[in-house]
């Protein structure tokens, strides 16, 4: 009794079929008996156990982590026994899909998302990076890693976010990465109208954090408490007052905004 297949290393593609073969040949024909590590393995929907013509074969219908291990086929018949052994380790985690480099032309919602793989592995952790920097948790950041889905959006990007965008997945067999790249354009030179009493001429310019409102002419009975709200949530706001003395002249409230 002979089994003619060498010890290797295979590697299991997790969620997919893995065939593991050996051949044998005896006379009497051998009973073949299958091991992962010192447990026999029986053959049933999960494991299929097949021996003909000579090749034993055991295929795992869906490979899971867990599978990983020393597996043995043993040969038994009136001669003797022998046996040939290999080991299967779970392939590292791995994008499917990788991400999108985005460019945008003002601030605005940016979307970043990829697939990856083992699905439901327990000791995977993801993390996302912003020029190789883990990015903090923020309101306008929405982290999503759902089977094997993962997404990244910015309620709002702007330009201090242009950079590399990363999504690293680790678990106990290694790391893998996805980068892109996110641009957006600088507009602290974007100006909008105000919206300032009838017949008062002024300019709004925003950038990034701050809105500065700048009234061209003002006279005595514009002295009043001015505020600079946030248009979606009135109660975010701030305020100041303004005090007038003398001749018409221009000023600027620069009101700063954080949510």
């Amino acid at each position: 009794c002979t089994c003619r297949n060498p010890c290797y290393t295979t590697h299991l593609s997790l969620s997919e079929s893995v065939t593991l073969e050996c051949q044998i040949s005896g006379h009497p024909q051998p009973t073949v008996t299958w091991y992962r590590e010192d447990y026999k393995i029986e053959s049933s929907m999960d494991f299929q156990i097949t021996f003909k013509a000579g090749l034993a074969r055991l295929v795992i219908r869906e490979a899971f982590a867990e599978d990983s291990g020393r597996f043995t086929c043993t040969a038994t018949n009136k001669a003797g026994t022998v046996s040939t052994s290999c080991t299967a380790l779970p392939n590292m985690n791995k994008h499917k899909q990788n991400l999108t480099s985005l460019r945008l032309k003002q601030f605005g919602p940016a979307h970043f998302e990829c697939r990856l793989t083992p699905i439901g592995d327990p000791t995977m952790v993801v993390e996302w990076l912003h020029d190789g920097k883990p990015l903090e948790a923020a309101n306008r950041l929405r982290m999503i890693n759902e089977f094997g889905y993962c997404s990244l959006d910015y309620g709002v990007a702007y330009s201090r976010d242009s950079g590399v965008i990363t999504c690293r997945a680790t678990n106990k067999y290694g790391t893998d990465h996805t980068s892109a790249t996110l641009i957006v354009k600088d507009e602290k030179s974007l100006v909008e109208e105000s919206q300032l009493p009838e017949g008062k001429r002024g300019l709004q310019r925003i950038e990034e954090k701050a809105h500065f409102l700048s009234v061209l002419t003002i006279d005595m009975s514009d002295a009043d408490d001015y505020s600079c709200a946030l248009v979606e949530d009135e109660s975010v706001k701030t305020t100041a007052k303004l005090t007038v003395e003398g001749k018409k002249h221009t000023t600027q409230y620069h009101a700063i905004l954080l949510k």
